[in-house]
């Protein structure tokens, strides 16, 4: 239910979640919410949640990102830009549009400015908390990078094309993922095990089976549609690799699950390494660490050595809000900024 001592709300629309944060008038964390609301099959959930909204908080501040506008039920993205736009219109808030201009935060925006530009609005707040630092946003869909260099955003690229070619976006995450997307095969006790290039898995499984996905973050169907029991993820991950899950085969499936896992932050942490080559970072920089996925960022770090800062660490507010908020950077990020305008 959302609180009506709301002063300030920020909100992250993206084809798969709508991500929103709100603040009390002394800037502290108070309320969290994030909704599965499939974006390409239509607008109509969004367009009743806002209603919602419109019911519990009067006429606050509000910021808005998104990344909807890339879904394949739009012919292109300023056509899902417009569409958006169109579905906030129906807020009866004071809104401000994150954007990619000399102003971050607009009430009318080129709209060209505004698509995909989530990842900046993240950028822009940490830039004033931290003097250098990498920030590694690990989401359900994808991973965004920002280096953060003497409190300036070093990013070159503000298009989807040119931030996955130049290792600024890692489309890979913690529960949307395809299983085969991470690699054709998997190496276990010197034997290369194929996998199959269908959707039968996805990384939501694999980190089920190893207990590292809770529930709360864990909101999209599985594959074939059936429950969500690790048994279930056991059976889905075998199909990848051409088995009818047995018992015999926990051990086996178990150890494929851990590699594949494996392999997926290495492929993000070669994408650092990557990026700090490409932008002559030699120091060793911290990494911001945010997403539903940093407490599996958080652990990796730990075995590698590698120095984080939790993205809780700027916020307000009790423990749990502030932990809950952390998985939404953008949203927070945007609810924060639009309290410094007001």
């Amino acid at each position: 239910m959302m609180k009506k001592n709301i002063h300030f709300l920020g909100i992250d629309i993206g084809g798969a979640h709508t991500k929103l944060i709100g603040l009390d008038n002394k800037k502290s964390i108070i309320f969290v919410n994030q909704l599965q609301f499939p974006i390409w099959k239509g607008t109509e959930n969004l367009n009743n949640y806002f209603k919602k909204i419109n019911k519990n908080i009067g006429n606050i501040p509000c910021g808005i990102t998104m990344t909807a506008e890339l879904c394949d039920n739009f012919k292109d993205r300023l056509i899902g830009v417009k569409k958006i736009i169109k579905c906030t219109k129906k807020l009866k808030l004071k809104k401000y549009y994150f954007c990619n201009q000399k102003n971050k935060l607009l009430i009318n925006p080129d709209l060209k400015s505004i698509a995909s530009m989530n990842w900046l609005a993240t950028a822009e707040f940490i830039k004033e908390k931290v003097s250098n630092c990498i920030v590694v946003d690990f989401g359900s869909t994808s991973t965004d990078l920002i280096l953060i260099k003497d409190k300036k955003i070093i990013n070159k690229y503000y298009d989807d094309f040119g931030r996955l070619n130049n290792s600024e976006l890692v489309y890979t995450g913690l529960t949307r993922t395809p299983t085969s997307s991470l690699t054709n095969k998997v190496k276990i006790n010197n034997k290369d095990f194929h996998v199959m290039s269908e959707f039968f898995s996805n990384t939501a499984d694999l980190y089920r089976i190893n207990k590292l996905l809770s529930k709360n973050m864990d909101l999209y169907p599985t594959c074939d549609f059936r429950s969500k029991s690790i048994k279930n993820s056991y059976k889905r991950l075998a199909r990848n690799f051409g088995i009818d899950f047995k018992k015999k085969d926990f051990d086996f499936i178990h150890s494929l699950s851990k590699k594949l896992i494996s392999i997926q932050l290495n492929k993000i942490f070669t994408e650092i390494n990557k990026f700090k080559k490409i932008n002559s970072v030699r120091a060793e920089f911290p990494l911001i660490i945010c997403g539903i996925g940093k407490e599996v960022m958080k652990k990796y770090c730990k075995k590698q050595k590698i120095k984080v800062i939790d993205f809780k660490k700027f916020l307000k507010g009790n423990n749990s809000k502030i932990n809950e908020a952390s998985y939404h950077a953008p949203a927070t990020s945007c609810a924060l900024m639009v309290s410094d305008l007001n």
